[in-house]
């Protein structure tokens, strides 16, 4: 389902956008791991953030009680991702189990080398389950991840001993169909002045390109008996195509990160954050803050067009045409 659609869903959450009367986020984005990756993609928009900061993982105590606080506070769903690849943390079943436990629908977003580290139980809580892989091959994958071939196979592995484990989850590998020629690269993912610099000189001369194997993706994922979801990196010019002035789909989500950081924007960690301990005042300082003045300033000093990259680019656009302009369009069904 496209996210146009999925906005049908929330018409409680986009009345609060309209009015300035926010409602606690719909998804949030669950970082177990900060400053730390396995893999080193050719076109990672987080790795900027990982370089600002050490590596951290979310405490125990913490991922306990992020299910009744979500629950209580009202968010509806987990991603659990992050800038850092979330299975590095090994007590990631203590997160599952929480989330579980107080029936939050949760998804998982894995390269995939340590997707073994979940057992059938810890499957069984997730209501999906995707694979970055983003190649079709091993030669390709391992140019694009910088990491040996054999790892490939591995992740292969993993993906049907989950499948065995789990035959009812939603699994799928992700494939982001990516060319160095086109599409922003790594060193690109510099979002303002307050980002930092990460520039690899081999990244500027690199010409790459993984778009070649589109069809044997599809392929692989049928044989895996999972699906393939298939979709485009970021262009090196994406700024001028957002259909949009303001950030108000920043009100609909936010990330929880392994240091206790609450960011408004999962594009742009450590840029926008609203508490530097979302865990504080027994964990009332963030709902307290949530749709207050802090809040709403914070927003509203997001410059789109400053934005290198943004994954609610489509929301944005529905947001701001039908829901807070009152467009004649509306009319006309």
């Amino acid at each position: 389902m496209s996210q146009s659609f999925k906005l049908l869903s929330h018409l409680d959450q986009l009345s609060g956008i309209k009015t300035g009367d926010y409602r606690p986020p719909v998804m949030v984005d669950i970082d177990p791991v900060d400053g730390s990756c396995n893999l080193d993609c050719a076109w990672c928009c987080q790795a900027a953030s990982r370089e600002s900061r050490p590596s951290r993982f979310m405490p125990d105590s913490t991922m306990e009680r992020l299910g009744s606080f979500s629950k209580s506070w009202g968010i509806r769903s987990w991603r659990i991702a992050g800038d850092s690849e979330p299975l590095l943390n090994r007590n990631i079943s203590i997160l599952l189990e929480s989330g579980r436990s107080n029936a939050i629908p949760m998804g998982l977003i894995t390269n995939g080398v340590f997707l073994n580290r979940l057992d059938k139980d810890d499957l069984k809580k997730l209501n999906w389950l995707g694979v970055s892989l983003d190649a079709a091959t091993a030669a390709t994958w391992s140019s694009l991840k910088r990491e040996t071939p054999d790892k490939f196979d591995q992740i292969l592995d993993n993906i049907k001993n989950a499948r065995a484990l789990a035959p009812e989850l939603d699994i799928s590998i992700k494939f982001l169909r990516w060319s160095s020629a086109d599409n922003l690269i790594k060193s690109d993912f510099v979002v303002n002045e307050f980002a930092p610099t990460f520039k690899h000189a081999s990244d500027e001369n690199e010409v790459f390109s993984n778009e070649n194997e589109v069809d044997l993706f599809s392929k692989l994922a049928d044989e895996l008996n999972i699906r393939a979801i298939i979709k485009n990196a970021y262009p090196k010019d994406f700024p001028s195509h957002y259909g949009f002035e303001s950030c108000r789909a920043t009100a609909l989500g936010g990330v929880f990160d392994a240091s206790h950081n609450f960011h408004l924007c999962c594009d742009a960690r450590g840029v926008y954050v609203l508490t530097d301990d979302y865990t504080r005042d027994d964990w009332n300082e963030l709902p307290s803050l949530w749709g207050g003045d802090q809040h709403q300033e914070l927003i509203s000093s997001i410059q789109p067009k400053q934005c290198i990259g943004c994954a609610k680019y489509k929301i944005n656009e529905v947001i701001e045409k039908y829901i807070v302009n009152d467009h004649s369009d509306n009319t006309f069904i």
